[in-house]
Parts: structure tokens; C-alpha cells; sequence
């Protein structure tokens, strides 16, 4: 029927009034999208008002609709609704657990592993979960490219916890805890008892050269955890988890942990953790026979603040401290340690940008003594205060639109610290101190077209030592002020062969400054002395490294070469049989090869494999040490995990095979090899509370972890985990692939 000319004027003025109402009405809510890991779902979709949004690669879905639900699904997840009644929005989807993971720690922005044009690896949270180590170091035992495989916090001298990356060799590895530096600034060590396995969510290792981003110490690689959060949106229940569990070797642990929301701005999450274990630590020829079987305790707490004034303006204050103590079962010979970190954080983030800003200051104050041993077991020799304060600001700009990825990232970190020694009498006899400024600024540009990925970077640092003094035999000596800089650049490209195959391979360069301990505070272990050096100067390192990536089906396998070179390497040398003094060195080299290979069995199972063959040595320098391994770094390691759930039971398998390594530089005190196995099986209970039967070093393995100690001995441990969830949590049910933090 033909319309009247008069009613078709009046009808289309109407119907632009009514489409510009529902536009103006239509508002765009952003849906971030992860697995029960954490990991961005980048395959994922939502539907609202009959029309279909799809995720990008950082999982993100923009919504444009009147309000209402939107249906949220990606493939192998169960499909969730969410309420579209904010601007930002996130959903967790229980999928079938990731071959592939994504790490941000590599470039700076979330990417798939097999898309990365340098080599990387992760735990996610299930893996976590599921792994029976109770300390931190224990658990990155099976992450491929950590080489401090034989790491035993809880038995070791606090000075000798460190770590070493794709065999660059020991201090040349960054290691960061929600983007703060945990190397103690004075002394390079990592007090694990500040971050317990239970309060790990996430664990990221850059394997290769990092400095271009991250600055000094990442020669060999950069490890990113992160722990358990405040809620990121408002959540009217709180969610954690009470742990209590004992064991063999009068082990005992209880932890408790809980994030909740206060107001719909406000939320936290707050921690704390006790853990004690015994047995025989030391190794022959650093006993004596009145020795006991050594003690260890550790305790810490957490707490983090979230506040979002707005979207794009989020605001966190967090405290992380620590306390331990270890008898090394004889009289006058054991640490007590404490650690303070304060910490305040800003992060701006919107669809294209993200700037983050953290300040942080860290107190620390260690007690060591030692015994007259062998001479007079148990007659103290020493008692050594070591004080330590720093100070750091970390500054990262992302920009990333398009083809195109930009990152600004500058840090500086301010240390002082004392080493004030006692002899037996009290006497003052030994002292070293001095302050250290490091800092620097990175940038980084990555472009992205199919088949094809460009990381370019460089970065600018500068390190300075001053204030300097030694004091020993009754005179006091300056240590010579020194300034050092350096750029660092680096260079990655990763090539797509095919739709399942890609090509990568990268180099760069890296520094590496002496720490405060190495420059100025030496010690005794034993009948050996171990001297500092003042006039140590900082290393250098190249890298290069090229890779394979495959993915098939529910399958991935990656084989990556990587060789470091390092000069002016620092590192203790032998004088004398019992005197060992810092050192730098010509130059060394590790050429390395790691083949990983990860299999989703079912819905929720999986079995992730690698294997690693390096040799680490001494290229150019004396010839008592040319060609002699690098100490603490291991010819060659394997690594064994299964995990997930079987039925309903939540299941945890591993296995490491401690390759050949020395501790010192003539390779006369060799650690041998040894084979570790744990495993954890957990019963679902009513309420969702779980009983947990965990094993450690099932194997029964007698190995040295440090030339002085044992590694644990087989602890075997129940525990009861009682969930803090929702009143309207299901119970009792076989659990999904999300794990329970």
C-alpha cells in the first residue's frame, strides 16, 4: 500500500530520533577472558543482542550492546554468562588445560609460547597447585631453562641461594615477584621463605638475553612470578584456603590465605605461612660427632590493597615479610634471618596502553655464625651482622595497536649494606659496606604481521659504587669508587613455516655489576675461607639463540639452542685448598640445547616433558681453569610432570634428573647426579575441603645440594585444604581444571 507523502516526512524524522536513542543507549563493555590458569582465551566469543564479538590476542572482547547478559564461549570451554553492567568485566572459563601457555615476561605483552620469537616457559596455576613442592625453589625444579635445580632454601647458606638461567651461570638471572627485583640488593641471594609455594599463582622465565628490557642481571633470563592477588573485580565472597599438614621429618606447615572485596573500589588479599623441617643436612666432611640433625623455620606475611578510583586508575599497596632460622645441628652454627618489603603500585590501563609505576623499600638484617670447625667443632668463631636497605622505582609503558607494539621500561634500585664481623670473644675484627645505584632505561619496538614477528630493542644502564671501606687485621682500607655503563641491545624474529611450524632466532647482549657482597664481604664454610674483591668490574654477555616451535592437535614440542658467552666473569677463585677469593674472569661459554614436549592426555590431564644437554666452562683465562665447568651449573637436566585431575581425584607427578655439576672452579668437589620424584594425590571432600597425601624425593636420593649440605631427605605429608569460598559453592563434587587459589 503506497504511504501518504505526509506520513512518510513525519515517520523518518521519528526513526532517527529512535536509532540515535539506541545508540546513545548502547554502551561497549570490555570482557576479559581467561582459563582457570590465567591465561588470556584468545579464540573466545561473546554474543549479545543477536550479534557475535570475538576476542583478540590479549583475550579481550569489546561489547557493544543496551545492557543485559552476553554469552561467553571459546573452544574445548564450558560457556559462562556475564552481566554486561560495568565497563570492564572478567570471566574465568574452565577449559581443557593449555599445551600452549602465554608469558607476558618475554616481550612485554601477553603471547602464546609457540608465537614467541625467543624461547620461553611457565607454570600456570595448575601446575602449581598440583606439584608437592612445599619452598619455592623445589617447584622450579621442573621448569626447563632454571638450571639451580639442586636449590635447597630451607638447608642452605643463606649466601649460596641463587639462581642461574639457561646455563649462563650463577647471579646472571633476574628474578621478579609481581614486578619487584627479589634478589636481596647487598647480596644477590633470594630469601624463598618470603614466597611460599601455596601463595604462587604463576611462574614466566624469559630463557636467553633480557637485559635489553630488564636491565642488569638478566644475562641468562628473567623469572616472573606472581602471587595471590586482591580481586580484580568485585566479589561479594571471599575465596582462599586454609592448609594444615605434617609429615615425616617433623615436618609441619600451615598457611592461610584469603582475597576479598571490601567495597566495590576496595579489595585485598592478605597471607601467612609457618613451615619447620629436620633432619641430617650435613654432608662428609663437614660433620662432627656431636653433631644433631639440623632445624629449619620460616614464617611470612602478606598483604595487598587494591583500590580502582577509576578504570584506568588502579592504585596497590602491599607488605610481604619474612622470618627464618637455621641450626645446622652443632652449637654456633646457624642464621637467623628477617625481611621487610613495603611496596606501592600504580596501573593505568586502556584497550591500547598500559602504565604501570611500582616503588618499593626492603629492609633486611641477617645474623650468621660460625664454628672453629674442624679444629674445635662448636667453639664459636664469628658472628657476622649483615644489614641491608634498598630502595627501588620500576616504570613500564606499553603501547600496543595494531601491527605495532611499543615498551618504555626504566628502573632504578638504591643499596646500602654492612657486613660487621665478631670473633668468638666479641671482638670487633672485620667489616665491609658501601652503597651501589643502578639504573637504566629500555626501549622496544615489536611488529607483528602474519607469519611473521620483529622484536627490536635496546637499553642504557648505568651502575655506581661508592662510600666503599674494608676493614680487617686491625686496618681500615677505602674500596676504590667506580662507574660503570653500558647499552645492551637485542634483536628477535620469529617465522611461521608453516601453520603448525615456526622459526625463531635472536641475540643480544647483556651487564651484569658485581653485588655489594661480592665486593666487599667474604665468610667461611668449613675449613674454607671465601674473600670479597673491591675491584671487581661488571661482565659482559652476548647470546644467541634459535629455536623450532611445533604444535599439533593437543600436542607441542620446541627445541631450542642457546649459547652465552660471558667476560669479565665473576666468580670464586682457588688460592689455596682452603682460601677461595672473587674473581673476574677472561671469558666463559655455555652451549646449550633444551627439547620440551607438552601432550594434553584428556579434558583435564596433562604430561609435560624436557630435557637439557649444556656445557658450561671456562674459555679464556688460566690454565688451571680453561675448560673446567662452571660451578653450581649442571651438564645436563631433565624434567618429568603430570597434572590435573583423574576422575575426581586432583593429581600431581614429578620428576627431575639432576645432572653432573662441581662447586668450585678446579672442579675437585663434585655434587654428582641424582633422580627426584614427588608426588600428590588429593581426595575431594565434602564442603569442597580436600585431603592431600604429598611426597617428596620418593626416590630416597642422597645428593649434595651445596658442597656442605644434603638436599631433603623423602618427606612424606598429609595435609586437609579447606576452601573460603561462596555459601552457594558446590561441594563435594570431582574439581575442574581450575585449581583452588
Amino acid at each position: 500500500m503506497r504511504v501518504p507523502t505526509g506520513e512518510w516526512r513525519l515517520t523518518l524524522p521519528i526513526a532517527h530520533v529512535l536509532l540515535a536513542a539506541l545508540v546513545a543507549a548502547a554502551t561497549t563493555t570490555e570482557i576479559r577472558v581467561v582459563d582457570g590458569s590465567g591465561n588470556a582465551v584468545s579464540q573466545a566469543r561473546a554474543t549479545a543482542g543477536g550479534a557475535v564479538f570475538t576476542a583478540d590476542a590479549r583475550g579481550r572482547i569489546f561489547v557493544t550492546a543496551n545492557g543485559g547478559t552476553s554469552l561467553v564461549e571459546a573452544p574445548g570451554c564450558s560457556a559462562k554468562t556475564v552481566e554486561l553492567s560495568a565497563p570492564r568485566v572478567s570471566v574465568s572459563l574452565s577449559c581443557r588445560l593449555p599445551v600452549i601457555g602465554s608469558v607476558r615476561v618475554a616481550t612485554g605483552s601477553l603471547q602464546a609460547l609457540h608465537q614467541l620469537p625467543v624461547p620461553a616457559s611457565v607454570l600456570d596455576r595448575e601446575q602449581i597447585a598440583t606439584n608437592p613442592a612445599t619452598t619455592a625453589d623445589g617447584l622450579l625444579r621442573v621448569m626447563p631453562g632454571v638450571d639451580r635445580n639442586r636449590s635447597n632454601s630451607l638447608f642452605t647458606n643463606y649466601g649460596q641461594v641463587r639462581v642461574s638461567f639457561t646455563g649462563a651461570g650463577t647471579d646472571r638471572g633476574l628474578v621478579l615477584v609481581d614486578g619487584v627485583p627479589a634478589q636481596d640488593g647487598f647480596g644477590g641471594q633470594i630469601n624463598w621463605a618470603l614466597y611460599p609455594t601455596l601463595d604462587l599463582t604463576r611462574a614466566e622465565l624469559l630463557r636467553g638475553a633480557g637485559s635489553a628490557l630488564y636491565g642488569p642481571g638478566a644475562v641468562g633470563g628473567v623469572l616472573a612470578l606472581q602471587s595471590v592477588a586482591p580481586p580484580g573485580q568485585y566479589a561479594p565472597y571471599p575465596q582462599g584456603q586454609l592448609v594444615m599438614q605434617g609429615g615425616t621429618h617433623a615436618f609441619s606447615q600451615l598457611y592461610a590465605g584469603v582475597a576479598t572485596s571490601l567495597s566495590p573500589k576496595l579489595s585485598m588479599s592478605v597471607s601467612s605461612q609457618t613451615q619447620r623441617l629436620q633432619y641430617d643436612a650435613l654432608a662428609p666432611g663437614y660433620q662432627a660427632p656431636s653433631d644433631t640433625e639440623s632445624q629449619a623455620q620460616a614464617s611470612m606475611a602478606s598483604l595487598r590493597l587494591r583500590y580502582a578510583a577509576s578504570d584506568s586508575a588502579i592504585f596497590e599497596y602491599g607488605y610481604r615479610g619474612a622470618w627464618d632460622y637455621q641450626q645446622e645441628g652443632r652449637r654456633n652454627y646457624d642464621f637467623w634471618r628477617r625481611m621487610a618489603q613495603n611496596s606501592l603500585a600504580f596501573d593505568s590501563p586502556t584497550p591500547q596502553a598500559n602504565l604501570s609505576v611500582i616503588e618499593y623499600v626492603r629492609n633486611a638484617f641477617v645474623t650468621n655464625r660460625a664454628d672453629q670447625f674442624p679444629a674445635d667443632p662448636g667453639a664459636l668463631r664469628y658472628t657476622q651482622y649483615v644489614p641491608t636497605n634498598e630502595s627501588g622505582t620500576l616504570a613500564q609503558w606499553t603501547v600496543d595497536g595494531g601491527p605495532s607494539s611499543f615498551s618504555v621500561r626504566a628502573d632504578e634500585r638504591f643499596i646500602n649494606g654492612v657486613s660487621d664481623q665478631y670473633n668468638g670473644k666479641g671482638a670487633f675484627t672485620a667489616s665491609g659496606s658501601g652503597t651501589q645505584n643502578v639504573g637504566g632505561i629500555g626501549l622496544q619496538e615489536t611488529w607483528t604481521v602474519p607469519r611473521f614477528e620483529l622484536v627490536a630493542g635496546a637499553r642504557a644502564d648505568q651502575e655506581s659504587f661508592a662510600n666503599g671501606v674494608l676493614f680487617a687485621a686491625g686496618a681500615t682500607k677505602a674500596a676504590p669508587a667506580a662507574t660503570n655503563r653500558a647499552i645492551s641491545p637485542r634483536l628477535a624474529l620469529r617465522y611461521d613455516l608453516s601453520k603448525e611450524l615456526a622459526f625463531r632466532i635472536s641475540g643480544g647482549s647483556g651487564f651484569r655489576p658485581p653485588f655489594l657482597n661480592e665486593l666487599v664481604r667474604g665468610y667461611v664454610i668449613g675449613p674454607i675461607t671465601y674473600l670479597p674483591n673491591p675491584r671487581l668490574v661488571p661482565e659482559r654477555s652476548g647470546s644467541f639463540s634459535s629455536g623450532l616451535d611445533w604444535t599439533h592437535g593437543n600436542a607441542r614440542i620446541s627445541f631450542d639452542f642457546i649459547q652465552t658467552t660471558v667476560s669479565n666473569a665473576i666468580m670464586f677463585r682457588t688460592v689455596t685448598p682452603k682460601i677461595q677469593v672473587r674473581s673476574n674472569v677472561d671469558r666463559t661459554q655455555t652451549d646449550g640445547e633444551t627439547l620440551t614436549y607438552t601432550q594434553g592426555l584428556s579434558h583435564c590431564l596433562r604430561l609435560t616433558a624436557s630435557g637439557t644437554a649444556q656445557n658450561p666452562r671456562v674459555t679464556a683465562g688460566t690454565g688451571a681453569i680453561v675448560g673446567k665447568y662452571l660451578a653450581y651449573v649442571p651438564a645436563g637436566s631433565g624434567t618429568l610432570e603430570l597434572d590435573g585431575a583423574v576422575g575426581a581425584l586432583q593429581v600431581g607427578l614429578t620428576g627431575s634428573y639432576l645432572g653432573s655439576t662441581y662447586a668450585d672452579d678446579l672442579n675437585t668437589q663434585p655434587l654428582g647426579t641424582a633422580i627426584v620424584a614427588g608426588a600428590s594425590v588429593a581426595v575431594p571432600l565434602p564442603e569442597g575441603t580436600q585431603l592431600v597425601l604429598s611426597g617428596e624425593n620418593l626416590t630416597g636420593a642422597r645428593y649434595l645440594s651445596s658442597i656442605d649440605r644434603y638436599g631433603p631427605p623423602t618427606v612424606l605429608s598429609l595435609s586437609v585444604r579447606v576452601p573460603v569460598h561462596a555459601p552457594t559453592a558446590s561441594a563435594g563434587t570431582a574439581p575442574s581444571c581450575a585449581a583452588i587459589k
